[in-house]
C-alpha cells in the first residue's frame, strides 16, 4: 500500500449540474490518505476550454482567472489529513491565456500545510488576482525548503502586479527555509531579494525576461546565498541588450559562492570578472542563448509575431574563447555552448578539448552563417577527439537537409512527423563519424530535432567490433527523447 499510492493524481473542476456528485466524492478515497507522499493537483476548469454540453450549466469563475476547484474546503481538507505528504504539484490540464490561477487563501492554505516541503506550482499564475487586505497575512511553515513557480515563456501578460505582490510576501516569510527556488523573472521581486537572508538556499533558478530595476549585478543581488551550489539564470535579452555581465569589469565585489557547482548562463558577457573566480570544484557549465536559436525558429512559426518578445542572437565562438580561457575549472564534467560559426570556430573546440579533459557530457549547438551550407563534421570531431572520458556528446549542426518546424508543401503548412530520408541517413552518418574519430569511451550521440509539435532528441547508440583484428564502429539510432524545456 505505502507503495502503490505514494504518488496521486487528483484532477479537479466544474461540476456539471445535471451529473453533479457528492461534493467530496470525486476525492481520492479516505483510506488511500496516510499513504500519499506526492499529489498532483490538475484542474480542468479552464474557462475557454468547456465543451458545448457543458456551456448551458457552467458559470464563469471569478474574474475569469480565479480557480474555484482548487478552493474546494473537501480539498483542502483532504490535503491536511495526508500525514505522509511532502511535495504538491500544481498543474492546469490546459494552457489558459487569461492567466488562471490560485486564490490567495488558497495560496496561504498550501503554504500552512505543515508537512509538505515542496511546493510546484506549473503554468498557473500564484495570485492573478490582488489579495483583499483582511487576508494579507501569510502564515506559512518552517518546514518548506522548495519552491518552484514556472510560467510558460510566452503569455498574455508577462508580469501581474498582484504576481510580484504575492511572491514577494512569500519570499519574506519563506527565505529562511528555502533551499531550492525557482522562479519566473518577470514578477521576481528583486528589490528584495538583497534584503533577506538565505542560509540554507542551495538552488537558484531564474527564467524570462531580465530585469532593469535595480541596477545592480547579479554578484551583488545574490550576495546573501552564500551556500548556492547551482545558479540558473535562463534570461531573455534584447538585440542590442548592455550591461549583462554578472560581474562587471572593475566592479569592487567578492566572490560570494564557494561551493557553486552547477552555473547556466545565457548571452554570457566575455568582460565578465566572474568566470575567472570560479571554484575548481565546478562540475557543469552551459553557456548558451535562451530560448536555443532552434528553439526561437519554433516559436516563429507557432506563435504570431506580436506574441514573441525580440531576442539577441547566439555569441560568436571568439566570445566563447575568451570566457573559456579565463575558467579555472580542471573537473568540469558538462558543459554546453551555442555559437554561430565563424573563424573562430577551430580555436574553441581546441580550448574545449584541452583544458575540459574531464568532460562526460558535450552539449554544442552550432548554427550556420547566412549563405553557408557546409557543416565540417569530421573537422569538429577531430578537434574533440582529445576528451577522453566523453561520453556524451548532443548536437545541434543546423543541417541543409534538416525540416524546419513546420514544412511548406504548395499551400499546405503542416508539422513534421518523420524525418526526410536524406536527414536521416545524414544523422546515422554524422553519428558514425564522431562514434569512428572520438575517444572509445563515447557512448551516445544526441541530435536535436522537429517532430510534430515537439522539440526532440535523437539518440544513437554506439556500437564498436572488431573487423579482421582492426577495431571498428557505427552508430544505430535507439530512441527519441523529449527536449526538455519549460519555456514553449
Amino acid at each position: 500500500m505505502p507503495v502503490l499510492f505514494s504518488r496521486c493524481r487528483q484532477t479537479v473542476g466544474i461540476e456539471r449540474v445535471k451529473r453533479a456528485p457528492p461534493r467530496d466524492s470525486y476525492l481520492v478515497p479516505s483510506t488511500v490518505w496516510p499513504y500519499i507522499r506526492t499529489i498532483n493537483l490538475s484542474c480542468c476548469c479552464v474557462d475557454g476550454y468547456v465543451t458545448a454540453e457543458d456551456w448551458a450549466h457552467y458559470e464563469p469563475q471569478e474574474s475569469d482567472v480565479v480557480c474555484g476547484p482548487l478552493a474546494s474546503p473537501d480539498l483542502l481538507h483532504a490535503l491536511r489529513n495526508m500525514p505522509q505528504l511532502s511535495t504538491i504539484v500544481v498543474k492546469p490540464c490546459e494552457f489558459h491565456v487569461y492567466g488562471h490561477g490560485l486564490a490567495w487563501s488558497t495560496l496561504c492554505h498550501l503554504f500552512s500545510l505543515s508537512q509538505v516541503s515542496q511546493l510546484l506550482l506549473v503554468g498557473v499564475h500564484m495570485c492573478p488576482k490582488p489579495p483583499d487586505v483582511a487576508t494579507l497575512q501569510l502564515h506559512a511553515t518552517a518546514t518548506l525548503s522548495c519552491l518552484e513557480y514556472f510560467l510558460y515563456n510566452i503569455r498574455e501578460q508577462y508580469a501581474l502586479p498582484s504576481d510580484a505582490e504575492a511572491l514577494d510576501r512569500v519570499l519574506r516569510s519563506l527565505h529562511l527555509s528555502l533551499e531550492t527556488l525557482s522562479l519566473p523573472a518577470e514578477p521576481t521581486p528583486m528589490r528584495t531579494i538583497p534584503l533577506l537572508d538565505w542560509p540554507r538556499l542551495r538552488v537558484l533558478k531564474l527564467r524570462g525576461l531580465r530585469w532593469s530595476s535595480p541596477n545592480l549585478p547579479v554578484v551583488t543581488l545574490f550576495a546573501g546565498m552564500t551556500n548556492l551550489r547551482v545558479l540558473v539564470l535562463e534570461l531573455m535579452d534584447r538585440e542590442g541588450a548592455s550591461g549583462t555581465a554578472l560581474w562587471p569589469q572593475g566592479y569592487p565585489a567578492i566572490y560570494p559562492w564557494p561551493h557553486l557547482e552547477e552555473l547556466r548562463v545565457s548571452h554570457p558577457d566575455p568582460d565578465d570578472e566572474l568566470y575567472a573566480h570560479l571554484p575548481r570544484a565546478l562540475h557543469t557549465l552551459m553557456l548558451q542563448t535562451w530560448p536555443h536559436q532552434c528553439i526561437r525558429r519554433w516559436q516563429e512559426v507557432n506563435y504570431e509575431p506580436k506574441d514573441l518578445r525580440p531576442c539577441r542572437p547566439p555569441a560568436s565562438p571568439s566570445v566563447l574563447l575568451r570566457i573559456l580561457q579565463r575558467c579555472l575549472s580542471p573537473h568540469l564534467r558538462v558543459l554546453g555552448v551555442e555559437y554561430c560559426a565563424d573563424h573562430g570556430e577551430a580555436s574553441l573546440l581546441s580550448c574545449i578539448a584541452e583544458n575540459f579533459a574531464l568532460l562526460t557530457t558535450l552539449e554544442l549547438h552550432r548554427y550556420l552563417r547566412n549563405g553557408d551550407t557546409d557543416v565540417p563534421v569530421l573537422d569538429i570531431a577531430r578537434s574533440l577527439a582529445p576528451l577522453s572520458v566523453l561520453r556524451t556528446l548532443k548536437v545541434h549542426l543546423d543541417f541543409p537537409e534538416m525540416p524546419g518546424p513546420m514544412l511548406d508543401r504548395g499551400d499546405t503548412r503542416f508539422w513534421c512527423l518523420e524525418n526526410p530520408e536524406n536527414f536521416e541517413r545524414r544523422l546515422r552518418e554524422t553519428a558514425t563519424t564522431f562514434a569512428q574519430t572520438l575517444t572509445q569511451s563515447l557512448r551516445e550521440v544526441w541530435y536535436f530535432q522537429y517532430n510534430d509539435f515537439r522539440l526532440l532528441w535523437c539518440i544513437y547508440g554506439v556500437v564498436r567490433f572488431q573487423v579482421n583484428g582492426a577495431a571498428r564502429a557505427e552508430a544505430v539510432p535507439l530512441t527519441n527523447t523529449v527536449y526538455e524545456t519549460g519555456w514553449i
